[in-house]
């Protein structure tokens, strides 16, 4: 992996990190959210379309691709740390998870939000195309290509939703 690939796992780790997700590794289950001891009262959910839009369905969806993102940046960094072909392997895989991951949210309106929805979509397809950047083909791997997969990065994760 050429040094500026890092620089794009950065970035991927960094809208992971933004977006609220932890760290996940390859093997964790899904996001669920469990009630908690001091869980938050029911009118207070919905008074703040944050924690609507969190519950909702397509929520859970944005969660999941969050972890997937998050997955992808980790893999990404151990990739370039250790440049062997099973970590490389392994990378290509999160970026085909990511791709699948956006695609199911983009397929279903149900999990689109009701505001920015313009924003969210645009940002799915910005880590669709990430995601590709990230598989075998023309340019793979080159400089220019790793700022390119970057700046998409970066640029996905600057909308709000909610």
């Amino acid at each position: 992996m050429k040094p500026t690939r890092l620089a794009g796992a950065l970035a991927l780790a960094s809208v992971a990190l933004l977006a609220g997700c932890g760290i996940s590794h390859h093997t964790a289950a899904p996001a669920t959210h469990a009630p908690a001891a001091h869980a938050v009262p029911a009118h207070a959910l919905a008074a703040d379309p944050a924690m609507r839009w969190l519950t909702s369905p397509g929520g859970q969806a944005q969660v999941t691709l969050n972890q997937d993102v998050d997955t992808l940046a980790g893999a990404l960094v151990i990739e370039n740390q250790v440049g062997s072909v099973a970590n490389h392997l392994v990378f290509e895989a999160d970026a085909r998870t990511v791709r699948t991951q956006a695609r199911t949210i983009l397929a279903n309106p149900a999990l689109l939000p009701t505001t920015h929805r313009a924003a969210y979509v645009t940002m799915l397809n910005d880590f669709i195309t990430v995601a590709n950047m990230l598989q075998p083909g023309a340019d793979y791997g080159t400089t220019a290509q790793d700022y390119t997969a970057w700046y998409t990065a970066l640029r996905a994760s600057n909308i709000t939703v909610a």
